[in-house]
């Protein structure tokens, strides 16, 4: 989504994002089936409609008849139109809400499989852009991007057909009229034109302030939440500074600010209300006022009166559909920039992490390979220079320490793991399975502790006692009794605790290749050491290689390496320096056309 200002650019991204449900989808066949059910129950709801505006005519010429056959005729017919409306309605919801859900566990599924794919994941949130929060991109704009645009395509084939359908109609009942010695035939059409027109209008020109109070009180209540949330994080820090009034005084100040835009609100939901009352209240009357002295002259029946003021309200309806759906559309388009921002990201570090030549990292792997970096240069996710010339290499039995700058530490062991693509040179790593890479926290899932020791392996892997063995040596002997336990470990346990654990995994399942960063960086220097302590003497052949702070002594490790990184603002990779400073410039929104309505136009009908 280069350009998010090209209109068919905006369409063509989200059918190639989500048109593949129809094409490609395991449900494809079904999804074109309750697709295809989906438009001839539309298509009968309007034959329903039609039906029952003739039939609106009939009751009332049996009416001013006075027949009672045909009354009682009409009774059973209107049974049937309604006995209809309520199966097609029906059908067609169910039919609306299976596309929906399968549409959306589609593109769900899509969506999370590119994310979580190859670090993906982590790799996006470091480049500049419009996709934070993928949580909630993933959750509710992929919701709002499918549902949405399912249910403002039915409405819109709805009006359209509909629209169609009664001007016919309409222009028909109409017949002709003479103005100012004019004949001017299809009267009632330019009449519910100009009606819905003028609707419209004044709906825009009243809306106007409502939207931007509005957006001002929205604002508002926003800040409040943000400040009681600032309270909750910080609320040891305030009740030991003794800060409860002063944080008061300005929860009561934000607070306060509501008031302003709560009353500009109301006064303009108050001339809109009244609009809407007015418009609501007379639309059903002005056909009939315009009409009725056609009847009285005696042109046209009571039936053909009432059948006529129906088919000005289907057209009127019909012509606001874009003007009533103004609110979902702006949501809808919101939600799929949002998505299409995500995948924008997903694909650009999938693009840069598939590099090839000289100014990307080639990763060697094989089975005779252990930890090293030949001539590595490891840039930031900007393209600039961190580290240059790296050449490391550790061989079985070697415990390395490569400290110094912190953050070039953290970048040189992302490279290492793998899921750091921006830099160039060599690496060479082990197979995923003969190497153990863990940061400053170990990933545990929220599962029994002893799976969540014996992760990626099964829980059986290794017998109770190995692992009571592990846990009692590197100090948390508390937690033996808890093996069988099912919790979320990392929001249980303490840092410390949880840097215990990850030498604890390491004791249980023995690699061949260990890749740490920070991991020992929570611990006193004594216990640091000692589980370097550990790992020599369990795993005498295994090659260990810990990037980033280390408390304890260095002498624990064959060899140290000392890092310094480069100087700010040299730039290693141009290209990807080019693509993030492009990236920082604002870019126009798809579809300005709905923005700038609904500046100036609020649903009237949710009031």
């Amino acid at each position: 989504m280069s350009n998010a200002g090209d209109h068919p650019r905006f369409f063509r991204d989200f059918l190639r994002l989500g048109g593949g449900f129809w094409l490609r989808g395991p449900q494809r066949w079904s999804a074109r089936g309750w697709t295809l059910a989906m438009v001839l129950l539309c298509v009968a709801q309007v034959a329903l409609a039609i039906r029952l505006n003739v039939w609106t005519a009939d009751l009332f010429d049996a009416l001013e008849r006075r027949s009672m056959d045909r009354f009682l005729a009409q009774i059973g017919v209107f049974a049937a139109i309604v006995a209809g409306l309520v199966l097609s309605n029906a059908f067609h919801m169910v039919a609306r809400r299976r596309v929906n859900l399968a549409w959306r566990a589609w593109l769900t599924a899509r969506v999370v499989g590119d994310w979580m794919a190859e670090a993906r994941h982590y790799q996006v949130a470091q480049i500049p852009g419009d996709h934070d929060n993928p949580d909630g991109r993933i959750a509710e704009d992929v919701r709002i991007a499918t549902e949405y645009a399912v249910d403002l395509a039915h409405t819109l084939l709805y009006a359209t057909l509909l629209l169609a359908a009664f001007i016919d109609v309409l222009w028909r009942l109409s017949g002709t009229v003479e103005v100012f010695g004019i004949a001017l035939p299809g009267h009632m059409v330019a009449l519910s034109i100009a009606y819905a027109a003028a609707g419209s209008t004044v709906a825009f020109l009243l809306g106007r302030p409502l939207v931007r109070a509005t957006d001002l009180r929205q604002t508002r209540e926003a800040d409040l939440r943000f400040g009681l949330v600032r309270a909750r994080e910080a609320a040891e820090a305030i009740a030991l500074a003794r800060g409860e009034a002063l944080q008061r005084d300005r929860l009561a100040r934000l607070f306060d600010a509501i008031g302003p835009a709560w009353a500009a609100q109301t006064q303009s939901l108050a001339r809109l209300t009244g609009f809407s009352a007015g418009y609501i209240a007379l639309a059903p009357v002005f056909p009939i006022l315009v009409a009725t002295p056609r009847f009285i002259g005696g042109t046209i029946t009571l039936g053909v009166l009432m059948q006529t003021a129906q088919a000005f309200q289907q057209v009127t309806a019909a012509l606001s559909w874009p003007v009533d759906n103004l609110q979902r559309i702006a949501e809808w388009r919101a939600s799929v920039e949002r998505v299409l921002s995500l995948e924008d990201g997903i694909r650009i570090v999938a693009t840069e992490a598939a590099r090839e030549g000289p100014d990307a990292i080639v990763l060697d792997r094989g089975p005779g390979v252990g930890i090293g970096a030949v001539s590595l240069c490891v840039a930031a996710p900007d393209g600039t220079a961190l580290l240059s010339d790296i050449t490391v290499e550790v061989g079985p039995g070697e415990r390395v320490l490569v400290d110094g700058d912190a953050e070039a530490a953290q970048a040189l062991f992302r490279v290492l793991g793998g899921i750091w693509p921006w830099g160039r040179g060599i690496v060479r790593l082990p197979p995923d399975g003969a190497l153990a890479a863990i940061g400053e926290r170990p990933y545990l899932p929220e599962a029994t502790l002893q799976e969540a020791i014996a992760f990626p392996h099964p829980a059986t892997a290794w017998p109770h006692e190995t692992i009571e063995r592990a846990l009692l040596v590197t100090g948390l002997a508390g937690l033996i009794a808890r093996l069988d336990e099912h919790a979320d470990w990392p929001g249980l346990l303490g840092t410390v605790e949880l840097q215990r654990l990850a030498f604890a995994r390491l004791l249980v399942q023995r690699p061949r290749w260990i890749l740490l960063g920070d991991t020992s960086s929570a611990l006193e220097p004594e216990e640091a050491d000692r589980m370097i302590a550990l790992l020599a003497a369990d795993l005498p052949d295994s090659g260990l290689l810990l990037l980033g702070r280390h408390p304890g002594s260095p002498d624990r490790f064959t060899r140290r390496l000392t890092l310094r990184r480069l100087p700010d603002g040299e730039v290693l990779l141009r290209e990807i320096h080019e693509r993030r400073r492009a990236a920082r410039q604002p870019r126009p929104r798809p579809l300005p056309l709905v923005d700038w309505l609904r500046r100036g136009y609020e649903h009237r009908n949710q009031y």
